[in-house]
């Protein structure tokens, strides 16, 4: 910052000098046209197989990505050629485009490597952090990244255990990303002997919690992340499709698809999937996307959601999210509106105020058996524990959301039943349920 000290400023006979000078050189200026000065040109960086020296893909500038972003500046056009992978990570923390011919894609490197491609936010060695496998990471306070028409893709090479994070696409520590029109492929771990981790985030905006190193602990680091994503399509990922996490965080999910593994794949009765997720005090809208096959047929007594909203447990809670005009098929739970106190069981005391408003909702068969222990399944169109929560207008239908006559609607008994649900809102208070019809 520039200050001004008045007290080292010269005296009056200074200042009437200068004015002396001042005035026949504004004289002089006024009597010509005044030009603006130019605009910065904004400049593409463009990345092949080879480096040359054409501004262009017939002789590329830069052989990696991540050189290409090293050397641009705020506002600049970073463009991938051709359709071959750029196997590396890429991290981002200034503000430009990346983008590419169509088919262009960032791919996870084999190995990864074990130092990150550039410097991550400092938290990461003041505090110990556990450094992530995160294929494309943007960050930094006032960072306006866009990424536009590329593939970003595992899998992931791990560690050989669970204590991993792994990420396509990871959005921290002040940034904010625009994606559009992209396309993030297999974020999961290469060893199928552990896909029941829990990790493998196709998009992370945000995160509260992160691991140290050793992984002895989880803090609360608060890395606030926004992002608008939209159009984008995400499959294959391990965990999650798209989370936005933690307060100050912030996501508009909008006209993308969303595709779990389906209840009968390799993930399927192993981990309890997501497909879009707003957690722990993170705000945002969900809004006409299409998701898919989140389905968990395993024991450990689980449902997976289409679209999750969840707060307390500890946590803040998530209020005020909207989850309007998606079309929900073939997920355990359509829409899971789930805010607790910190028992995770009691509604919270404050107003949470999610909306589940004109969704399609369907699914076409009853595959959960777990939910609520072993034999006991658990499916509805849209389920709710929150205060003040609003399902309004869905369409749900299909054999997964209807319960058959007699059927539990609470517990299972005898075992081997399941309770089947177009609505569930045994854990809400002050709910707001209207037209609901198939």
């Amino acid at each position: 910052m520039k200050l001004f000290n008045p007290r080292s400023g010269a005296g009056p006979s200074l200042a009437l000098s200068r004015r002396a000078i001042l005035v026949p050189l504004l004289a002089v200026a006024f009597a010509f046209p005044l030009s603006p000065l130019p605009a910065q040109a904004q400049s593409t960086l463009f990345v092949g197989t080879g480096s040359g020296t054409a501004p262009g893909c017939s002789s590329p500038g830069f052989a990696s990505v991540q050189a290409a972003v090293n050397a641009a500046i705020s506002g600049d056009i970073v463009y991938l050629c051709g359709t071959t992978p750029f196997s590396e990570q890429v991290i981002v923390n200034n503000s430009i485009t990346l983008t590419g011919d169509p088919g262009a894609s960032i791919k996870a490197p084999t190995p990864f490597p074990t130092t990150p491609s550039a410097p991550l936010p400092a938290a990461f060695a003041a505090d110990n952090l556990f450094t992530p496998q995160a294929i494309v990471i943007v960050w930094g306070a006032g960072v306006n990244a866009t990424i536009s028409g590329l593939t970003v893709q595992g899998l992931i090479p791990g560690n050989g255990g669970c204590a991993e994070q792994e990420f396509g696409i990871l959005v921290i520590a002040g940034a904010a990303a625009t994606l559009s029109d992209d396309m993030v492929l297999n974020i999961r771990d290469s060893n199928s002997s552990l896909f029941g981790c829990q990790f493998g985030i196709g998009i992370q905006v945000g995160r509260r919690h992160w691991p140290k190193a050793d992984f002895s602990n989880f803090l609360v680091e608060n890395f606030v992340g926004s992002a608008t994503i939209t159009g984008t399509s995400v499959s294959g990922y391990q965990k999650g499709g798209i989370v936005i996490d933690g307060p100050g965080s912030s996501g508009s999910v909008r006209n993308n698809s969303v595709m779990g593994a389906g209840p009968f794949g390799p993930m399927g009765s192993i981990i309890a999937q997501n497909g879009i997720e707003v957690l722990r005090g993170a705000s945002g809208d969900v809004t006409n996307n299409v998701v898919s096959g989140n389905q968990y047929s395993g024991p450990n007594g689980a449902s997976s959601g289409g679209v999750l909203i969840f707060g307390g447990c500890g946590d803040p809670i998530t209020p005020n999210v909207a989850v309007n005009h998606n079309t929900l098929t073939d997920n355990d739970v359509g829409v899971f509106l789930f805010n607790a106190q910190a028992d995770c069981v009691a509604a919270p005391t404050t107003k949470t105020n999610d909306r589940a408003v004109n969704n399609t909702i369907s699914d076409g068969a009853i595959t959960n058996t777990s939910a609520f222990g072993p034999g006991c399944g658990y499916q509805a169109g849209v389920s709710d524990v929150g205060n003040g929560d609003m399902i309004n207008t869905n369409e749900i239908s299909g054999i997964g959301y209807t319960p058959a006559q007699g059927s539990p609607t609470s517990g299972c008994s005898p075992p081997g039943t399941a309770v089947v649900l177009p609505v569930g809102t045994s854990g809400a208070v002050n709910q707001k349920v209207h037209n609901n019809l198939p």
